[in-house]
This record gives structure tokens, sequence and C-alpha cells, in this order.
């Protein structure tokens, strides 16, 4: 199974770049990347649209994050700024300074 090298997540075979990265699957994941990175709760965000919206300031800057949340929203059809359901991003421990110094810029209205 192909890997995405920036977020780690496993994905099916006929996958072949990381809907959440946009990088090119990998066939492994180097052993010491996976023991090195300690994934932190970042912030939670209002919706889905919001965290990717913050999710990809961060990989322009070179940091990988996971977007966690129940996406009935997306399934309901109400991919919009708001949701009932809680929707987490959570970065790199070494980033999260770094992440909160961006996330304030952007985001200093929610």
């Amino acid at each position: 199974m192909p890997y995405c090298p920036n977020c780690k997540y496993e994905y099916k075979d006929k996958i072949k770049e990381c809907p959440d990265c946009g990088v090119k699957l990998v066939d492994e994941l180097a052993k010491e990347t996976l023991e090195n990175v300690k994934y932190v709760r970042f912030r939670s965000l209002p919706s889905r649209l919001y965290a990717e919206m913050l999710q990809e300031a961060l990989r322009k800057e070179g940091i990988p994050s996971i977007i966690k949340g129940d996406d009935v929203a997306i399934t309901l059809g109400s991919y919009s700024t708001t949701s009932p359901v809680e929707v987490t991003i959570w970065v790199p421990e070494q980033d999260l300074e770094r992440c909160e110094k961006m996330a304030d810029e952007m985001f200093d209205h929610i």
C-alpha cells in the first residue's frame, strides 16, 4: 500500500497522489520518520473548509499536518464555513509554536 510522505496516511493501491497534501505517494516510509514525528492537537476549527485552508498554508511552509473530523457535513452537502461536527488539525510537536503564529494571522476572526 502506498503512503503519503507528508501526512503519513496509508492509501489504497490505486491512489497515486495524497488528496490532502497533493504529493506523490511512496511505497514505504522510512522507519525513523514514523518514530520521530509526534503529532499533537493543534487547533479546532469550525469546518473542514477552514482546516483545509490552514493545511495548505502549512504545506507551503513544509509543515505536515493531519485533519481529523467526521465528514458527515460533506456527505450531507454542507461543505461550508461552519459545521456542527468538530474538525481538528494536528501538527508535529516541534512545529507547534510556528503553526500557532500562522493560524493566528490567518484566522484572527474565529
